[in-house]
């Protein structure tokens, strides 16, 4: 079954659990092969519901056969993957994102320009979350490429991220401001961690 059309990444769950995110190739016979780092622990062959992101086709949870695991370097593995049932489509182009209202310590690592009135720790609250960023409100406007640093907490352990600044907004003309982020500096286990906690709410959510 070959229903992908333009996929670069997944997510390998086993009983709803996340077990890692995976980049997604094509071999020279257009089969389709998962790489992911060696610290994983992967259990394989199996079976197991893996969720593609795919820009065209949308956001698709199937049931995968994998194979033996391949070593692709020192770091890296692969495994091929055989989709036997899409379970479910959605017709998303992004990560999956949630509302999550929750209040933030931000604590400012890099401000462009030092613009003076802008303390280094101030207090936010946010909007939405994905694995890939998050949008808050705070009573200060941070310039695009700010940095701030933050613990999320509402996972199985509290994350500690980073998050640039790529959009600031006045809702209002007056604080609080929205500022659009994503995330970086973020390891792989903190973001298996992140990934698992949203598609937990986002499913909670829909049943």
């Amino acid at each position: 079954m070959d229903v992908l059309k333009k996929c670069q990444k997944a997510e390998i769950y086993k009983e709803e659990e996340l077990i890692c995110s995976v980049e997604v190739f094509r071999d020279l016979a257009s089969d389709v092969w998962l790489s992911l780092p060696k610290d994983f622990p992967l259990e394989a062959p199996g079976v197991y519901t893996v969720i593609f992101y795919d820009s065209v086709a949308g956001l698709l949870r199937c049931r995968c056969d994998l194979g033996e695991i391949q070593t692709l370097s020192d770091e890296w593995d692969s495994v091929p993957c055989t989709i036997q049932e899409v379970l479910e489509a959605q017709q998303r182009r992004l990560d999956l994102k949630i509302s999550l209202e929750t209040p933030l310590e931000l604590f400012c690592t890099y401000i462009p320009g030092s613009p003076s009135g802008i303390p280094e720790r101030i207090k936010g609250t946010s909007r939405n979350v994905s694995a890939g960023g998050i949008y808050f409100l705070c009573d200060y406007l941070l310039p695009v490429d700010s940095v701030v640093q933050f613990q999320l907490h509402g996972a199985s352990k509290p994350l500690l991220l980073a998050a640039k600044v790529l959009r600031n907004e006045s809702l209002a003309g007056t604080p609080p401001y929205g500022h659009g982020c994503k995330f970086i500096e973020l390891k792989p286990q903190t973001e298996a961690v992140l990934r698992n906690y949203i598609f937990r709410q986002e499913r909670q959510r829909r049943f």
